[in-house]
């Protein structure tokens, strides 16, 4: 089951109703909810996308600070960068991009195209999922 925060409110109390539920079921609270991966709202993927129409490469899922270590990486500042969505795009090729997110520590999980339809206003787009392992976080993010 996932649940989305809307407002730092909703993350209190998600995070408290969590908390006594585990509290309740005789755990502990901590250790049957991550509350580390959720708080900071860390996601274990990222999703990749590229555009066949504008050719633009759309990294979501990344943090304020990963998306400047990939910029550094691809030596090359995203086009437009939005820390709320945790989305940045790139006027990069794909494989750039994809080469420096595997530095960094990401794996692809699956990939495949992403098309609704032939019309002129759908979307044609192929999208790439990356996995970083818990572990790893930390030691690559700083």
């Amino acid at each position: 089951m996932v649940l989305e925060a809307k407002s730092d409110q909703d993350r209190k109390t998600w995070s408290a109703a969590a908390h006594n539920q585990a509290n309740s079921a005789g755990g502990t609270g901590a250790a049957a909810v991550d509350h580390h991966s959720w708080a900071f709202g860390r996601m274990p993927y990222v999703f990749v996308r590229e555009n066949a129409i504008k050719y633009w490469c759309t990294v979501q899922g990344l943090s304020h600070n990963e998306v400047r270590v990939l910029a550094e990486k691809v030596q090359d500042q995203p086009e437009h960068h939005d820390d709320r969505q945790k989305r940045a795009e790139f006027s990069l090729p794909t494989w750039i991009i994809l080469n420096a997110l595997e530095l960094m520590g990401f794996k692809v999980v699956t990939s495949g195209p992403y098309v609704t339809g032939t019309a002129k206003h759908d979307q044609r787009e192929f999208v790439w999922t990356l996995h970083k392992a818990h572990d790893e976080w930390e030691s690559s993010s700083k």
